[in-house]
């Protein structure tokens, strides 16, 4: 062994980690009977404890009361008046820049915009017409009914007319169904190329905070019950740092012999 450098050893993970659990092994029948001795009365005392945080003990009130009867209505208001302060600022910043954005949406493609300026305008004269067909059309509904009654050897008595009354009716209730259908394709043409004021804006959806959010982890907090899992761990982190410091100690008190030794050496050596 060298004088100024001495051997303080190597660690061995495999002995370490079998040391740990044989360690564990040895000392199971004793935790296992402190286990089921106590747990069962900790388990007690946590259900105890939890059902006076509940329900209250000793004339003091307990949880669920606060919170029905002074928490959640308090909560409750807060939550409404936060709410209508946000959607009132929301209103008003989409009635303040909402016509700007819609604008600035349309100029972006103007040839668009205006095919489909076009396209609205004229289904929405179509559906606010109802059943008052177009002039062409109805001359020519009248003509066909004409010339299928005059092909039929009839001529212009009351049934021809009221054969031709028929046909425009027909003709009406097609006119007013296929405009009716024209437009609500033309409205979600629009709704689906149209900007949304609202997201445009505010960016972001509407949300809001639910009243008892956490209610479940506080009440967990506050029963002392834990779930419990393996009782070993060869890797145990307090066995880990027992053999560190055991590991650390030994070699500060080897290098410190050695600079002992060294130091008496150097003295005696400068004697001479």
């Amino acid at each position: 062994m060298s004088l100024y450098a001495p051997d303080v050893g190597s660690r061995d993970l495999g002995q370490e980690t079998r040391d740990t659990l044989q360690s564990q092994i040895d000392l199971a029948p004793q935790r296992y009977a402190a286990e089921a001795q106590f747990r069962p009365l900790y388990d007690q005392l946590g259900l105890q404890s939890l059902q006076d945080v509940l329900y209250g003990a000793g004339g003091n009130r307990g949880f669920l009361d606060m919170y029905s009867k002074d928490i959640a209505p308090q909560m409750s208001a807060l939550e409404r008046q936060s709410q209508a302060g946000q959607r009132e600022a929301d209103i008003g910043a989409v009635e303040k820049y909402g016509p700007r954005a819609t604008a600035a949406m349309r100029a972006v493609n103007p040839q668009q915009t205006a095919l489909l300026d076009a396209i609205t305008q004229q289904s929405t004269g179509d559906v606010q017409a109802g059943y008052n067909l177009p002039v062409g059309l109805q001359n020519t509904v009248n003509q066909a009914s004409r010339a299928g009654q005059a092909a039929r050897g009839l001529g212009y008595g009351p049934s021809d007319a009221y054969s031709e009354a028929i046909a425009q009716s027909e003709a009406a209730n097609q006119w007013r169904g296929q405009n009716l259908d024209r437009g609500m394709r033309v409205a979600a043409t629009n709704a689906a190329t149209q900007t949304d004021p609202f997201l445009a804006i505010l960016g972001r959806p509407a949300s809001s905070p639910a009243a008892a959010q956490g209610l479940l982890g506080s009440l967990q907090g506050q029963s002392g019950l834990s779930n419990r899992g393996s009782q070993f761990d060869p890797m145990n982190p307090y066995a880990q740092d027992l053999y560190n410091t055991n590991f650390n100690a030994n070699a500060a008190s080897k290098i410190g012999g050695a600079n002992a030794i060294a130091g008496m050496a150097s003295s005696a050596l400068g004697s001479l």
